[in-house]
């Protein structure tokens, strides 16, 4: 049984990010499980959905934790350890939050955690690798031959992973490589460019460059391969679902081609007849229907299981690949961030937000104090 009371992330309807105690501890009901939350991880995100419309919930979508007690229908078992993604709706249950020391797990999105995969390295995972997965090899519609998804062929192809440093990137880059693409282009800072080619890299551009798109090109060139598949791990420049004044939302618009999907695309080879650009984004990019907006989660949508019939099933099967494999297959970030304190964690879900984090994962350890 939860302890009670217990911190939890609210945020309110004006979109205030404040602390709540939680009094009345959580009974699971059906096929969900209580879950005792070790660390919970910080994404755009969590406070992104505000402008999308959805608030008044607790906070937080990753999680790691162990079961406590189960409903009737759970497939797990008191003791397990678990890692995981809840799901966004406005108004949910404050059940159903991360960022607070219990909540109710249901097992769509929510993984047994191997032992010996490490819970900061588990609770950087599900998110970043669902939406990095949506885009490869649903969107661009790629194979995984390593997972058993069919597609076109990645071998020996090239790809661009526009914000290589951001937690989508990273999750992307390791995907990429993992499905055996011959040309893996990064762009990010300068000083993320060893740790990007570690991880598997053939190519990084500084994206502060000036000549960013020029040199890219010319590298794809020299190298011999046709670049026609992108995917912008953050694309800013948009204003799509942030606070932005009239004057704001103008010089978005006039500075479009300055924007990260704008780059990206600017950098692809000139296209043959008859040939397709493969193109996906974590924001919709209204001005350019080429790029397709990828999704950290497609069972959610109901009308998405119409459109595109059987892509959420591939989402979950490359994860349940991922974390099988994760010894040879993935490797968190470089850098971890653990908070506790509620106002540090507060600041810290506004720096993620803002764009003030790379090559970091920020976690939550719980309870917080």
């Amino acid at each position: 049984m939860a302890s009670t009371p217990f911190k939890a992330i609210y945020l309110t309807e004006d979109g205030d990010i404040t602390v709540r105690e939680i009094a009345e501890p959580y009974q699971p009901q059906g096929s969900q499980a209580l879950v005792k939350v070790q660390h919970s991880g910080i994404n755009p995100g969590d406070y992104r959905h505000y402008f999308m419309g959805m608030h008044s919930f607790v906070m937080g979508y990753d999680f790691v934790g162990e079961v406590l007690e189960v409903g009737p229908d759970s497939p797990f078992k008191p003791g397990e350890l678990l890692m995981g993604e809840t799901t966004p709706d406005h108004k949910r249950p404050i059940h159903r939050g991360a960022h607070q020391a219990y909540l109710l797990a249901e097992p769509y999105l929510t993984f047994r955690r191997p032992a010996d995969l490490a819970p900061l390295s588990a609770v950087s995972l599900v998110s970043a690798a669902q939406t990095a997965s949506d885009a490869l090899f649903n969107v661009l519609g790629f194979a995984l031959p390593a997972a058993g998804l069919d597609g076109d062929d990645p071998a020996g192809q090239a790809i661009l992973i526009w914000g290589g440093a951001s937690g989508c990137g990273w999750a992307a880059l390791q995907l990429a490589r993992a499905a055996g693409f011959g040309t893996i282009i990064v762009t990010a800072s300068m000083k993320n460019h060893a740790a990007l080619k570690e991880a598997g890299a053939t190519h990084c551009f500084d994206y502060h460059d000036d000549t960013v798109v020029a040199d890219i090109r010319s590298a794809v060139a020299k190298e011999g391969v046709r670049l026609t598949a992108a995917f912008d791990a953050v694309s800013i420049g948009l204003g799509i679902f942030e606070p932005l004044t009239e004057a704001d939302k103008a010089s978005i618009d006039a500075n479009y081609g300055k924007s990260t999907p704008a780059l990206a695309k600017s950098c692809l080879s000139e296209p043959l007849d008859g040939e397709k650009i493969r193109l996906a984004s974590t924001l919709p990019v209204l001005k350019d229907p080429d790029w397709v907006f990828a999704l950290y989660s497609r069972k959610h949508y109901p009308q998405d299981e119409v459109d595109h019939p059987g892509w959420w099933q591939r989402q979950e099967k490359t994860l349940t690949w991922l974390i099988e494999n994760h010894k040879t297959a993935w490797r968190p970030l470089p850098n971890t961030r653990v908070v506790q304190d509620t106002e540090e964690v507060v600041k810290a879900i506004k720096d993620v937000f803002q764009g003030k984090v790379s090559m970091e994962k920020v976690a939550i350890r719980h309870p917080m104090h």
